[in-house]
């Protein structure tokens, strides 16, 4: 299975460090207290033939991530807030084209035309490199309410991804680590490891950033780990694992991170959480949504 390395910043950076006073931690509705990643959920596929017009888009579930095919061209992996305000994800940066569409093609490929253009005209300005000759019988691109737009095509390396899978709210040393793209929310925020390499946290209330690592702009990609020890580090991959911020809570087994109701981003000791205290580092952002 292969994950696309994705092209272009999607949103503006921050560089603002983290905060590390500690203050009183407000529980989190969406904590169901144990560690675990998130479900795919419901997907809505586009299979051979069809289009995503200018303009259109696919939803899943009502309040979930969408695709949207922008009428200025750009192809766009929306996560949606309660009060309609949306984040980028993922995009094709193919903006400054208007009219155009999206197809998934009957040889495996799913490919963004002008708007007057078309597989016997021309006129593609970005597709997924997935056409080829292999059998499959579901070629299909595809959408899910965890926010990944994926395309199953024909080529040998079959699979294409945006990466954008929604993560749960709490990071533990027992998860997977976090890759670029992956994100989370609570009620009040998101908080994105984005394509940059920062991570990022964002106010549902009106889009605006509120918190960073300051990792924007590293050549290496970074990856969001929770280590046995207790410490929560960006990473680089390889076998250096070059650690290019880090919460510095080590010393602490089993302690986790979760992103709070209340927009802050705490990690516990393994036996603390909101209402028992317990707080070893904080991103400073209770007061800001």
């Amino acid at each position: 299975m292969r994950h696309h390395v994705l092209r272009g910043t999607l949103i503006s950076l921050l560089a603002a460090s983290a905060v590390t006073a500690l203050v009183p931690a407000v529980a989190s509705a969406a904590d169901p207290g144990q560690c675990m990643t998130s479900a795919g959920g419901r997907s809505e596929d586009l299979r051979p033939g069809q289009r995503l017009e200018s303009g259109a888009s696919l939803v899943p579930t009502p309040g979930k991530p969408e695709l949207v095919m922008q009428p200025d061209g750009n192809l766009v992996v929306y996560a949606v807030a309660n009060g309609g305000t949306k984040l980028p994800l993922w995009h094709s940066g193919t903006y400054g084209n208007p009219g155009a569409y999206a197809l998934m093609q009957d040889d495996g490929n799913f490919v963004i035309y002008k708007k007057d253009g078309g597989p016997q005209t021309g006129g593609g300005i970005w597709n997924t490199a997935t056409y080829g000759n292999r059998a499959n019988d579901y070629i299909r691109a595809s959408i899910r309410d965890d926010g990944e737009f994926s395309v199953s095509g024909r080529s040998e390396d079959w699979y294409w991804s945006t990466n954008t899978n929604q993560r749960h709210v709490r990071v533990c040393s027992t998860d997977m680590s976090w890759d670029r793209g992956f994100w989370a929310e609570s009620a009040g925020v998101w908080l994105v490891l984005q394509q940059d390499n920062n991570l990022v946290m964002y106010r549902k209330s009106d889009g605006k950033a509120i918190w960073g690592s300051g990792t924007y702009g590293n050549r290496s990609a970074l990856t969001l780990q929770m280590g046995d020890n207790g410490d929560l580090t960006l990473h680089e991959y390889g076998q250096s694992r070059t650690v290019r911020w880090r919460t510095g809570t080590a010393g602490h087994d089993g302690a986790y991170a979760l992103l709070q109701d209340d927009g802050n981003f705490v990690v516990y000791k393994k036996d603390g959480g909101p209402g028992k205290g317990g707080a070893l580092w904080n991103s400073g952002t209770y007061n800001k949504i």
